[in-house]
């Protein structure tokens, strides 16, 4: 692209030159008759001022090669921005895999109890549910988490947390226990969340169910986000 705009460029301002060339070039051989003294005075004053005219013509045309340069540094340069802003995203989006430090909580339902009745709160209570899901991820986002994925299934702000039955569904996939959440963030704010025992998992766990903590100084979470094309989204003309 660089080259191609420079090339354009350099054609111009030599077409530019070439004009202004067969300009002098004609005025020259207009001049080729005997001409006295004082004629030929006012043809080198002449012929002076229109070098001096073509001077500043040719460093108008320096300047505007240059400035075709400068664009062109400026497009190449807003063109990195935008792949490094879209690589971002795209992460952050679930669309490729991203890498950091973090947590993983392995998450199951609760055993039940020989005295346990079927459909009693007791067997309510050991069971995970949506709601359960949906306040622990907010907790988590509230302490330092920056993307979570649950069995496989990257959460984004359009994945829905969904009970189906014995499973959760998730971003159109139903996940059956034991739920993983591996979750990349700030481990300085991640770790003392999950050691205060007035959290979401301290609730779940006293209700029964089983959860365990597992700190990692590095893990890869994969892309598992189609991408998304609005269709009804438009700008606003505000």
């Amino acid at each position: 692209m660089r080259k191609v705009s420079v090339f354009i460029g350099s054609v111009v301002i030599g077409m530019g030159l070439s004009v202004m060339v067969s300009l002098v070039a004609g005025k020259m051989n207009l001049y080729k008759v005997e001409l006295d003294r004082g004629d030929k005075v006012e043809l080198r004053n002449s012929l002076r001022s229109e070098i001096e005219r073509l001077k500043e013509e040719n460093l108008d045309y320096e300047r505007k090669l240059e400035g075709y340069r400068e664009n062109v540094e400026d497009f190449e340069n807003i063109y990195e921005e935008l792949k490094l802003e879209y690589r971002r995203n795209s992460r952050l989006l679930g669309y490729e895999s991203v890498q950091g430090e973090g947590i993983i909580l392995t998450m199951r339902d609760g055993k039940a109890k020989d005295s346990e009745v079927p459909g009693s709160m007791e067997s309510w209570l050991r069971i995970i549910h949506n709601e359960d899901m949906l306040k622990l991820l907010n907790e988590l986002n509230l302490h330092g988490a920056e993307t979570i994925e649950i069995n496989g299934q990257r959460v984004t702000e359009t994945s829905e947390i969904f009970c189906s039955g014995a499973f959760i569904s998730i971003n159109g996939e139903k996940l059956p226990a034991p739920f993983v959440l591996k979750v990349v963030g700030d481990r300085e704010l991640l770790d003392p969340y999950t050691a205060n025992e007035y959290n979401q998992i301290a609730n779940l766990q006293h209700r029964g169910i089983e959860i365990s903590v597992e700190k990692r100084p590095i893990m890869t979470l994969d892309g598992s986000i189609d991408e998304i094309f609005p269709l009804y989204l438009e700008e606003s003309n505000e």
